[in-house]
């Protein structure tokens, strides 16, 4: 036997022996039990309860499922004895997979890092969150605290005071962000088989110069179209996405958003929408991530569907397409001259002190200064001879 051996039995026969010691009573000791529990709410008079609720969309069946959540706990609160109602905490039409929306929760954790809750109570796991980061860091943020929160979990009949219910938490937060990615993941294919049979019904909110009436049909709003008008007769005429901007600020009209002033980006947008010229494009952005719904570009990573003539058209095609041309030849140096040639004819100052002037863009090339300065003397020199 080697000497590593022979010090592992030596220990085990003294383990044995000092065991056979406690059982005959040669060795006395005295169990010492605590005077508080954990978790504070365990050992109160006064338990104060905090409930959270939550539904992902604002669907009547989800509203009704809304008010249900909210009703319940209500009457569970009021009607214990030990509990004080801290608060309702009530994300309604928000989803799950991120905390970064969900206002009503964070400032329930606030209030719990506060000290002002001993316990929270929540329908299920997947109603408390769908991300199995957030809900396990939530949980273990709680946990910390001195004195620690409790969550129970109705569904489920568990609760984090208990210790041993760790490892089931955990799997069920991972089945609940498991079943968020397949609902996600089913909406996406029913919103992009709609897109590619020209159904899908996309918002016309910020849209200006449409509206869908009672059916759900988009129509003509006579106001905004007069205004898209404007725009694209305005920018065919030479003024720049900046002139247009500050112009219908000036004039006190409200932009898409309902804002006081124009951005010159929104101009762009305007000009670039396909829809005033009756035309949808499907599948412009995509979500990048379930968890976050982020969306991006869609840089030829999924498949679009252009459709031609299924909304009313406020400008027409040919106008629409003068109009992308322009803007596609701004971005290229080699259509640059022809477009500054227009705007000699067309980028003078039309109102206030420099009324009559024109611009001068310090970019252009020498040649095309000199062909401008050349233009206006031949101009000045006609008024001159007539008068």
């Amino acid at each position: 036997m080697t000497v590593k051996e022979s010090t592992k039995e030596a220990e085990r026969q003294q383990i044995h022996e000092t065991i056979e010691k406690n059982r005959r009573g040669e060795r006395k000791v005295k169990v010492i039990m605590p005077d508080k529990k954990l978790y504070a709410y365990q050992d109160s008079k006064r338990i104060r309860v905090a409930a959270y609720c939550r539904v992902s969309t604002a669907e009547e069946a989800q509203m009704n499922s809304f008010e249900m959540q909210v009703q319940h706990f209500e009457q569970v609160i009021s009607q214990n004895p030990l509990y004080d109602k801290v608060d309702i905490y009530a994300d309604e039409g928000i989803s799950g997979t991120s905390i970064d929306k969900r206002k009503e929760f964070q400032r329930m954790i606030a209030d719990c890092k506060a000290g002002k809750i001993d316990l929270i109570l929540t329908k299920s796991i997947s109603r408390f969150g769908r991300n199995i980061v957030d809900i396990l860091s939530t949980l273990k943020l709680l946990d910390e605290l001195r004195p620690p929160v409790a969550v129970t979990f109705e569904s489920e009949s568990i609760s984090t005071a208990d210790g041993k219910n760790k490892l089931v938490i955990s799997i069920l937060s991972a089945l609940a962000e498991l079943e968020s990615q397949q609902k996600s993941e089913a909406i996406k294919q029913g919103i992009r088989y709609r897109m590619q049979e020209g159904l899908y019904k996309f918002s016309v909110r910020n849209i200006i110069g449409y509206y869908r009436d009672y059916s759900g049909q988009i129509k003509i709003e006579p106001a905004g179209a007069e205004i898209v008008k404007f725009i694209y007769g305005s920018f065919l005429d030479g003024d720049s996405c900046k002139e247009i901007a500050q112009r219908l600020t000036d004039e006190g009209v409200s932009s898409p958003m309902g804002l006081d002033r124009w951005h010159p980006g929104t101009i762009k947008s305007i000009l670039r929408n396909e829809k005033y010229c009756g035309n949808v494009l499907y599948q412009k952005t995509y979500s990048k991530s379930y968890l976050t719904h982020k969306t991006a570009k869609n840089n030829s990573i999924l498949p679009q569907w252009f459709w031609e003539g299924i909304v009313p058209a406020i400008i027409p095609v040919d106008e629409w397409q003068r109009v992308q041309e322009a803007l596609g030849a701004g971005r290229r140096g080699k259509k640059k001259a022809e477009i500054i040639r227009k705007r000699f004819e067309f980028a003078r100052v039309k109102a206030g002190v420099l009324r009559g002037f024109y611009y001068f863009d310090p970019d252009w090339p020498k040649d095309e200064r000199e062909q401008f300065f050349t233009l206006m003397d031949a101009t000045l020199n006609s008024i001159k001879e007539e008068d």
